[in-house]
């Protein structure tokens, strides 16, 4: 009796944990935007960066930036654009599990999470 009692605590406890960090994890997520809210400067210094590839979804990241979802040679990335269009950062999926890791040298974070799905 004692070992069931506690097998439904021990499964309470992880099943409250589990709901809890999902939870955390969706308020800081970055917003998905219309391409046509993204400002033109944004806009065009991504292409000016990526000219050959395109941009699936935008991301407004806390109205301090945008980033820009995109696939290039088969890897998915995020770039980061400040609101003046100078790129920040570019991020790599390193796996396949959609985790990005940096890859530039400066690699603060700031803001909400462009997560990509």
């Amino acid at each position: 009796m004692k070992n069931l009692f506690l097998i439904a605590i021990v499964s309470m406890v992880v099943l409250a944990s589990c709901k809890k960090d999902k939870k955390e994890s969706k308020e800081n997520d970055c917003p998905v935007v219309a391409v046509n809210l993204v400002p033109k400067i944004v806009k065009d210094s991504f292409a000016l960066r990526y000219p050959t590839d395109s941009v699936r979804t935008w991301f407004n990241k806390d109205n301090i930036g945008y980033c820009a979802f995109f696939v290039s040679t088969g890897v998915k990335k995020l770039a980061e654009f400040s609101t003046t269009g100078n790129f920040v950062k570019e991020e790599i999926d390193s796996d396949d599990h959609n985790e990005l890791e940096d890859n530039t040298a400066n690699g603060g974070k700031s803001g909400c999470e462009c997560e990509i799905d």
